[in-house]
């Protein structure tokens, strides 16, 4: 089942918190869901956890039922109606998280005739933390510095690294990073001494500035490269250390030529380069312009990137002690690319979206379509991509978001249509009419293990032509009885399996999918959806 949102681990406060007199109808009936919750550990009874109880059909709104296990861990809802519910627990020292979680995925509870609702076993694992002090290079506390938190993890398919959270430390230099499932973790820190804004080597009023140094970023344990900083493998419950020791060094300085325009002078950014691909606006201590000249001061040596408020004023540079540099005008703008998008014979016009433009050499570019305002009568959905490459083209068009859409038909003036591709030549700007309808098809089927229904399995549906988009792959979790339903689908030649340890799997990765699609079962989708697909767990 799809988690219908992402759960914040860096609180143990519940998302569902509310005022319980305020809570969604019961959805009543003669049935019960009763169960157990566990140490993940350990295998221990939890006593005091809080347990909410949601419908399905709402796994984003507000729970109906709030309850705590018992002494002995245990947990019952009498008088439900058949369906599936989903359950979400919240205890000290524990991460909130839902029953068998997965990224955003998790396990719902099946309840009606002939389904196990009575022996619910719920693991909650220990939250992990890191814990840390960073000091300067006389020993002493740095206060108020800020330390990263970064998690390597697989998420659809792929091994990534993303910003988890942040701290800063206290009085005592010391932090503490909290609330952590089991995973492979590191830190990174940012401060600037705290005599930088009185830095300088000149004397003013009779007050003598210090010299003007600052501390690099560092990631664990004490690089400035973060492509050689070290993980921390967080077993449930597990506490780590992760000290920091700054050391200063002399300020570079970067000075910008510019034009006296103040549009050339306002607006630029100074980034730098972090984990996952991602970046950050770098702080320094003093900006100064004179003269034609923007003088930032107060940063580290290191390789910045300056860019301007459009996209297409950047510049990469390598900083160290002065660097002089002048920016580039502008790169000359690219083709637009404009048009509007209508729905098909009795579908709902869309509000909002995003589409998508792939060439020949698979670079792909978005843009985001949404109804105009104006004519409430006749309102128009448009769209633009701007600066896309002046040279003659071949795209293929696709809806990414909402997912139920898909392209029927297009219409263009300068240029060339070929079912849902169009060729451009580079010269002229066209306009596009997009007809879009909605597609409703799903599948719907049971994970079998040794000839029991199995809970937790990650279920994959990808097409069968690894060329294909991968917009068109589709996941689920099996609930406990074992079922699952993969929706909306798109027309098309798709494998589909059953992996019971897939959520480890880097499957996105041709070589690591492979062996299992050896007994994948393929399916052909078209306008009728599918029931009732029995899957060998593999």
């Amino acid at each position: 089942m799809l988690l219908g949102g992402t759960l914040v681990l860096a609180s143990v406060s519940p998302l569902w918190a509310q005022d319980p007199f305020d809570l969604p109808k019961r959805p009543s009936g003669p049935y019960e869901i009763r169960g157990v919750v566990v140490d993940g550990k350990t295998g221990e009874p939890l006593p005091e956890v809080e347990l909410s109880f949601q419908e399905n059909a709402q796994p984003a709104g507000a729970p109906f039922e709030i309850i705590q296990s018992d002494a002995s861990g245990n947990f019952r809802v009498a008088n439900l109606a058949e369906g599936k519910y989903t359950i979400r627990a919240s205890r000290q020292g524990y991460a909130p998280q839902a029953y068998l979680q997965h990224e955003n995925f998790w396990t719902g509870i099946a309840v009606g005739p002939g389904k196990d609702s009575l022996h619910v076993r719920f693991p909650m694992s220990p939250s992990a933390t890191i814990v840390g002090q960073v000091t300067s290079e006389i020993g002493e506390a740095v206060r108020g510095a800020t330390v990263t938190l970064w998690m390597e993890q697989i998420e659809n398919g792929v091994r990534s690294v993303t910003q988890s959270e942040t701290a800063n430390t206290d009085d005592q230099g010391r932090y503490r990073l909290e609330h952590l499932l089991p995973g492979k973790y590191s830190v990174s820190v940012h401060a600037m001494p705290w005599y930088s804004r009185y830095a300088g080597p000149r004397t003013e009023a009779g007050v003598a500035y210090l010299p003007d140094m600052v501390y690099p970023t560092l990631f664990y344990p004490n690089t400035r490269d973060w492509h050689g900083m070290e993980w921390i493998s967080l077993r449930p419950g597990q506490v780590e250390a992760a000290d920091f020791h700054l050391l200063p060094e002399p300020s570079a300085h970067l000075q910008i030529q510019i034009s006296e325009e103040p549009e050339a002078r306002s607006n630029l950014a100074l980034t730098s380069e972090l984990p996952g691909g991602t970046s950050n606006t770098v702080e320094f201590s003093s900006v100064n312009v004179s003269a034609g000249v923007m003088e930032i001061s107060g940063i580290a040596a290191g390789h910045y990137r300056i860019q301007g408020q459009r996209e297409n004023l950047r510049q990469d540079l390598d900083v160290a002690g002065t660097t002089q540099m002048t920016l580039d005008a502008p790169v000359a703008g690219g083709t637009t690319i404009r048009g509007s998008i209508q729905v098909a014979d009795g579908d709902p016009q869309p509000g909002f979206g995003i589409l998508q433009l792939q060439d020949a050499n698979g670079h792909t570019y978005l843009a985001q379509f949404h109804r105009d305002s104006g004519d409430a009568a006749h309102p128009a959905v448009s769209f633009e991509f701007e600066n896309l490459p002046a040279e003659s083209q071949v795209y293929e068009v696709s809806i990414v978001q909402p997912q139920d859409l898909v392209v029927r038909t297009i219409e263009a003036n300068d240029a060339k249509v070929f079912g849902t591709t169009f060729a451009v030549d580079g010269q002229h700007e066209p306009s596009l009419v997009i007809t879009v309808s909605q597609v409703s098809t799903a599948i719907t089927g049971i994970v079998m293990k040794q000839g029991k229904p199995l809970a937790g399995a990650m279920v994959l549906l990808m097409p069968q032509n690894a060329k294909d988009s991968e917009r068109l792959v589709r996941r689920d979790q099996s609930d406990s009885d074992g079922t699952f339903r993969l929706a909306p689908l798109l027309p098309g030649k798709y494998l589909l399996v059953a992996l019971e340890h897939g959520w480890e799997l880097e499957w996105s990765r041709p070589e690591v999918l492979q062996p299992f699609l050896k007994k994948a079962l393929r399916l052909e989708i078209n306008e009728k959806p599918i029931e009732t697909v029995s899957l060998e767990v593999q």
